[in-house]
C-alpha cells in the first residue's frame, strides 16, 4: 500500500511540474497515468484528476510573482462560460461508456496540438528572423473574444468529460485565437482551470467516483509539482514551451486512441 502511494505521489508530482509549465493543470497526464499504471476505472481516474488540477492551480497560485501570473480579468471572464460547460459536461459523463471518453479526450487533444503547431508556423512567418517572442507582455489585447468564449465553454465541457481541467484547450485558444502570450496564457490558465474542476468535482464527489485512498497522495505530489514548475517556467523559452505543449498533447492522444480502440 505505501508503495502505491508512493508511486501515485511520484506521478502526481511529474503532472503537476508539467501541467503548471504548460498551463494544463496537470490533469491531461494524469487521466492517463492513473487508468494505464494503475489500471483505475476511468471514471474513478477522472475524480482523482479534478482534484489534482485544484492542487495545481493552488501551487502556482502559492508562487506567482508580479507580472508573471494570470491575466484575472480575462480569466473571470471566459471563466463564466468554462464553469457552465464544466457542470454540464459532468453530468453527461456518469451517461458516457469508459471507450467513450478516451476517445473524446485524444480527439480533442490531437486537434489542440495540431492548431496551436498550425497558429505557431504562421505566427513564425509574420515576425523577423531576428525577433524573439517574449513569454510575458504587458502590451497586448486579447482578440477574437467571440470565438474564445465559445471554445472556452466547450472547454469546460470536455473538463467535465474527461477530467483535465480543460487546459489543454484553454491555452492553444488564449495564444493562438486570442493572441495572449504563452507565459500570460499558461499562468491564466492554471488560474481557471483550478475554478473549472471544482465546479465539476463536486459533480464526481456526489456520484462516489472520487477515491480518497487514491486522491489524497495524488494531490500531495501534484501540488508539490506544481510549485516546481510555476517557478520553472519564465525561465524558459516561448519555442520550448510550445514544443512541448504538442508533444504532450500528441503523445497522450495516441495513448487515449489505443486505450479506446483497445477496449472497444
Amino acid at each position: 500500500m505505501l508503495l502505491t502511494w508512493a508511486a501515485l505521489a511520484a506521478v502526481g508530482f511529474g503532472a503537476g511540474l508539467t501541467g503548471a509549465m504548460l498551463g494544463l493543470g496537470g490533469g491531461i497526464f494524469l487521466v492517463p497515468a492513473l487508468t494505464l499504471l494503475f489500471n483505475l476505472p476511468v471514471h474513478t481516474a477522472v475524480g482523482a484528476s479534478l482534484i489534482g488540477v485544484i492542487a495545481t492551480s493552488a501551487g502556482v497560485a502559492v508562487v506567482s510573482r508580479p507580472g508573471r501570473g494570470p491575466d484575472v480579468g480575462l480569466a473571470l471572464r471566459l471563466e463564466v462560460f468554462t464553469t457552465s460547460g464544466a457542470l454540464a459536461g459532468s453530468l453527461l459523463a456518469g451517461r458516457l461508456s469508459a471507450q467513450t471518453l478516451s476517445l473524446v479526450f485524444a480527439t480533442v487533444a490531437v486537434a489542440s496540438a495540431a492548431f496551436t503547431f498550425l497558429r505557431s508556423r504562421r505566427r513564425a512567418g509574420a515576425r523577423h528572423h531576428t525577433d524573439v517572442e517574449a513569454l510575458f507582455r504587458k502590451d497586448y489585447r486579447p482578440r477574437n473574444w467571440p470565438v474564445g468564449v465559445s471554445i472556452a465553454g466547450l472547454a469546460g465541457a470536455l473538463s467535465g468529460l474527461t477530467g483535465t481541467g480543460g487546459g489543454f484547450i484553454k491555452v492553444p485558444v488564449m495564444y493562438s485565437v486570442m493572441d495572449v502570450p504563452l507565459g500570460v496564457a499558461t499562468a491564466t490558465s492554471n488560474f481557471m482551470v483550478g475554478i473549472t474542476s471544482a465546479a465539476s468535482a463536486l459533480v464526481y464527489i456526489g456520484r462516489g467516483d472520487v477515491y480518497p485512498l487514491v486522491v489524497v497522495p495524488t494531490a500531495l505530489g501534484v501540488f508539490a509539482g506544481a510549485i516546481s514548475g510555476a517557478r520553472l517556467a519564465p525561465r524558459l523559452r516561448v519555442e520550448f514551451l510550445r514544443t512541448a505543449l504538442i508533444v504532450v498533447l500528441v503523445f497522450v492522444a495516441l495513448q487515449m486512441f489505443w486505450k479506446g480502440l483497445v477496449s472497444a
